[in-house]
């Protein structure tokens, strides 16, 4: 049975608590660790008070403050260099330890419920943090009885090693980087009413797209904020991001994680005095320039395109190609920072594996689900290149 233990990062992002929840609930994660260095214990104390779920709570790992493992009903209890000390309290709590060499998980793990083993590859989220390990020592080590099911793969860790992993002898991994990375396919919302909205989002959530934008150009507020509530439990059901496009005022409502504004939309450097870190905040780009200015004003994603015509939207920007991405990220690279790019505007399932080889992060596509003859059978084939 394979079992995956999420890692916070060390800075809050957007909707964390929610997408923690989310991924304990649905039964994607069995534990969450949260590990905060940097939270003082009034920060500490502050980020844990806004779980009220008890079975979350319960399914948490704290790498600092342990003594708030006892007062806020959290479940676990992580050792590691800055927290070495194993106290007797700690019997009433599920124990794990960061473990960098061999020798230190056969000193702990008969203490401890699980041990983290890092780093197995080449860390995603931390830089200079290299593979300590040689597969072939571990199947070794595995098949010998050295190492056990208390052990935990942690360092460069995704959904495609996972396999070549178990082969080995893991079956419990952990997650950090990869975990909080943007799904690389988002839907769009297409032109329709409430119900046939809802329903093609209903599709492409079973599908496995993680990632919805509601757009709703012309419908009033009140409408909107009804289709979001019963989006928002689907979207949490499926462990899925739900933003708007254009309403940043209706951030308020807590059933959006970020919002995305257009060209002629409130400018980003002021959006991202709203968004701050607490909401997801995506731009529309057509130029390098305007991806240099939405970079450099805060936005966290980008929409570039379009990448051919489509009738989904009005008064399109200048038509991009494969030739407009290409230059775009080749700009990007030598200039700024890169966010990851979403192409979009008139994609089809035939796009796809070209876009990919332009360097995009991934797709934002409406009208080629809505359209298909057999939608799953659409979605299955996006979500095989992004």
């Amino acid at each position: 049975m394979r079992r995956l233990i999420g890692i916070t990062p060390e800075k809050e992002v957007f909707s964390e608590h929610r997408r923690i929840s989310n991924l304990i609930l649905a039964g994607e994660v069995e534990y969450f660790h949260i590990r905060k260095p940097s939270f003082s214990e009034k920060e500490m104390r502050d980020y844990l008070s806004c779980f009220d779920n008890p079975i979350v709570k319960e399914r948490l790992s704290l790498h600092d403050y342990h003594n708030l493992a006892f007062e806020f009903g959290i479940g676990g209890i992580h050792i590691n260099k800055r927290n070495p000390l194993l106290k007797p309290e700690y019997d009433q709590k599920r124990i794990s330890v960061s473990c960098h060499s061999i020798e230190e998980f056969e000193k702990w793990s008969s203490v401890a419920d699980y041990c983290f083993l890092s780093p197995i590859f080449d860390s995603i989220s931390k830089e200079n943090y290299t593979s300590k390990f040689a597969l072939s020592d571990l199947k070794t080590l595995f098949e010998n009885k050295i190492l056990n099911n208390k052990v935990v793969a942690l360092g460069g860790v995704n959904f495609e090693n996972i396999k070549e992993l178990t082969n080995i002898g893991f079956t419990s991994f952990a997650m950090l980087g990869r975990l909080w990375q943007l799904p690389k396919t988002m839907f769009i919302t297409p032109n329709k009413d409430s119900d046939a909205l809802i329903q093609d989002c209903e599709k492409v959530l079973e599908g496995g797209i993680k990632f919805i934008q509601l757009r709703m150009k012309e419908t009033k507020d009140e409408e909107v904020v009804n289709v979001a509530k019963y989006l928002r439990t689907l979207c949490n059901k499926h462990c899925a991001l739900l933003t708007v496009d254009d309403r940043i005022e209706l951030l308020h409502t807590n059933l959006f994680d970020g919002v995305h504004l257009g060209k002629n939309d409130m400018p980003i450097k002021q959006a991202k005095k709203i968004t701050k870190s607490r909401y997801l905040l995506g731009a529309t780009c057509n130029t390098l320039d305007d991806v240099k200015k939405a970079t450099n004003d805060g936005a966290d994603y980008l929409g570039v395109g379009p990448f051919r015509y489509t009738t989904t939207k009005k008064n399109l920007a200048h038509i991009l190609g494969l030739d407009g991405y290409l230059s775009i990220i080749k700009g990007m690279e030598e200039t700024i920072p890169k966010l990851p790019i979403y192409a979009i505007g008139g994609i089809t399932v035939e796009d796809l594996k070209e876009l990919k080889q332009t360097g995009v992060y991934g797709v934002a596509i409406s009208g080629s689900i809505c359209n298909a003859q057999n939608p799953k059978k659409e979605i299955k084939e996006i979500l095989n290149v992004f």
